[in-house]
């Protein structure tokens, strides 16, 4: 399975891009992953789909490449106001045909106990939107207590362990 992780923040200090990191290194395990972390990349606002731009953003274009390679594409997202960010929702507006059959995962991260489910339920009607395939999430909770820049618990890397395993097995 070639997975394609995108993590969905700009934000400085974001403890999403620690659980991107170790979610990278679950699917490492269970056959090729890359990370596309929107942190690292100029993503400038959408004024038309790359389709039709004559002189499209570098990153955007590395972006579709990984779109095309990928088996499943895995949203690592904080919620932001019940929702998902607008730099990745920006991202995702990009392209359209490419997702196409796309198996779309979705591990959605909160500092509360509730684990960014609401943005879940906004991820899933996108990916319907998008015509692909929602598959398995994972809602993490509390992430302060769970992930920093050095460590994970035990119990989340049990989870992302489990959780690759699930989109291997919904992407066959």
């Amino acid at each position: 399975m070639k997975s394609l992780l995108v993590t969905g923040t700009t934000r400085e200090g974001s403890n999403t891009h620690s659980v991107a990191r170790e979610a990278h290194e679950s699917f490492r395990n269970v056959g090729s992953a890359e990370l596309f972390d929107l942190h690292d990349k100029n993503v400038p606002s959408m004024t038309q789909r790359l389709s039709n731009d004559s002189s499209p953003p570098e990153d955007v274009v590395e972006f579709k490449e990984l779109v095309e390679w990928s088996d499943s594409i895995i949203l690592v997202t904080p919620e932001y106001n019940h929702s998902i960010p607008g730099p990745l929702k920006n991202l995702l507006d990009y392209l359209y045909e490419e997702y196409h059959g796309k198996v779309f995962s979705y591990i959605t991260v909160s500092a509360g106990g509730f684990g960014g489910i609401r943005c879940q339920s906004h991820l899933h009607d996108i990916t319907l939107a998008l015509k692909g395939r929602p598959g398995p999430s994972l809602p993490v909770s509390n992430v302060k207590d769970h992930f920093t820049e050095e460590s994970v618990s035990d119990e989340y890397r049990d989870k992302l362990t489990n959780f690759a395993k699930k989109v291997e097995q919904f992407s066959e």
